[in-house]
C-alpha cells in the first residue's frame, strides 16, 4: 500500500489532466463504502489487523475527496461487540489498534458524507437465486443511484460474510414500492477489482468523447498515454469504436507485458494468445520496417523521450488502429498507447 505521501512507485498519467474534463463536486462519487466493511465483531485480535489492513489497501486510491463515499448512519454501526464505529474511531478504549485506527480516520475524512433520503430505505434484494436480504444503506444507495443511470460500485471488503456476493458486475434485484426491478452495479471487493469498475463504467454509461481520458489512469494503470492522442482520429464513429476500444486496452493493461515474458517474446504466440480473447493485435510488418517515412509515423514523444509503437491492435482489417509500445522499462515496463488512428502508411 502507498505510504502517507501517496507514493506507491509507479508515475501517473498527470500530463492528460490538462485534456481532462474534471467531473462535478457535487455529483461525482461511484464507489460507496457498505457499511458491512465495518463488521468486525467476529474477528480475532490478529483478524482484525488484517481486516483493516485489506479495508485499507481497497480504500486507498478511493480516497481522493471525490471518488468514494460512506452513508452517515455508518457511524452508529456495532463494528466490535457494543462497540460503535464512531467511538472505536475516535476513543482510544474502541478496540483498534491506533495506527490502524488513525489510517481509517484519514482514508474515511476523504470520503464524502451522504445523509440517506427516502430513495435509500434498505428494501429486500436479491442476486440469481441467492437469498433475498435486506441491504445496508450504502448498498441501497448504491444500488439507487444505478438505478437512476449511473455506474456504481459497492465497496464490500474481502472479510465480509454478508452478502456473499462476488466481486465485479451483477444484475440486483431489487425490491421497489410496485414490485421489483433490475439494477446493474459493480462489487468491489480487493484493489484488482478497481480497474474493472473504471473500464464498465466507461461503456456502461457511454462515457462522452471528451471524458473519455478522465477515467483513463484508472481503468487501465499499467498503461501510459500520450498527450497527442484523439478519438477523432479513428474513421469510425465513437460510439463504435468505445467497446472495442476499453476490450483492447484491458486486455494490453492485464495481459501484454505478462505474455510477452511468457512466450519468451515470440511474437506469433503473443497475436495467437490476443486472437483468442477476441482481439486482433500484430506487431508492423518488415515492409513497414524498411519504408523510413511509415517507421517514422509509428515514433511517439512521451515525457523525456520517444518511443517507436511498434505493435499495434485494429477493429476492422481495413480501419481504426491503436499503436503501442513494447513495454518501457524507464516506465515500470508500462506500455505506451500512442497513436489512434484510422490507418498509417505501411
Amino acid at each position: 500500500m502507498p505510504n502517507a505521501a501517496g507514493e506507491n512507485g509507479k508515475e501517473s498519467n498527470q500530463d492528460l489532466s490538462e485534456v481532462s474534463v474534471a467531473l462535478s463536486t457535487e455529483d461525482d462519487y461511484r464507489v460507496v463504502v457498505a457499511e458491512e466493511c465495518f463488521d468486525w465483531r467476529e474477528l480475532t485480535s490478529s483478524g482484525l489487523r488484517d481486516a483493516l489492513d485489506s479495508l485499507a489497501e481497497v480504500l486507498w486510491p478511493l480516497a481522493d475527496g471525490r471518488k468514494a463515499a460512506f452513508m452517515e448512519p455508518a457511524y452508529d454501526v456495532e463494528c466490535r461487540p457494543s462497540v460503535a464505529l464512531i467511538d472505536a474511531l475516535y476513543s482510544s478504549e474502541g478496540e483498534l489498534p491506533r495506527d490502524k485506527r488513525v489510517l481509517l480516520q484519514q482514508l474515511l475524512g476523504k470520503c464524502r458524507r451522504v445523509e440517506p433520503d427516502e430513495a435509500d430505505l434498505p428494501q429486500p434484494v436479491r442476486v440469481a437465486d441467492g437469498p433475498w436480504r435486506e441491504p445496508s444503506w450504502g448498498t441501497a444507495h448504491a444500488l439507487s443511484r444505478a438505478a437512476a443511470g449511473r455506474a456504481m460500485s459497492c465497496l464490500l471488503a474481502p472479510y465480509a460474510a454478508e452478502p456473499d456476493w462476488p466481486s465485479g458486475w451483477l444484475t440486483v434485484r431489487r425490491t421497489t414500492e410496485v414490485g421489483h426491478d433490475e439494477v446493474k452495479m459493480h462489487i468491489l471487493r480487493l484493489p484488482d477489482d478497481t480497474p474493472g469498475f473504471w473500464r464498465g463504467l466507461l461503456t456502461h454509461e457511454n462515457v462522452p468523447a471528451d471524458r473519455f481520458f478522465t477515467f483513463v489512469e484508472d481503468a487501465f494503470p499499467r498503461l501510459l498515454f500520450a498527450n497527442s492522442l484523439g478519438l477523432h482520429h479513428f474513421k469510425g464513429a465513437y460510439g463504435e469504436i468505445l467497446p472495442w476500444l476499453v476490450k483492447l486496452l484491458g486486455a494490453l493493461d492485464d495481459h501484454f507485458t505478462r505474455m510477452l515474458a511468457e512466450c519468451g517474446g515470440d511474437q506469433k504466440q503473443v497475436v495467437r494468445r490476443f486472437s483468442a480473447l477476441g482481439l486482433d493485435i500484430s506487431p508492423e510488418s518488415p515492409n513497414t520496417k524498411k519504408n523510413a517515412k511509415a517507421w517514422e509515423q509509428r515514433n511517439v514523444d512521451y515525457r523525456d523521450g520517444t518511443y517507436r509503437c511498434e505493435w499495434h491492435g485494429k477493429r476492422l482489417w481495413d480501419r481504426d488502429r491503436v499503436h503501442f509500445s513494447l513495454p518501457i522499462a524507464a516506465h515500470d515496463d508500462r506500455v505506451l498507447i500512442g497513436i489512434f488512428v484510422g490507418h498509417l502508411e505501411t
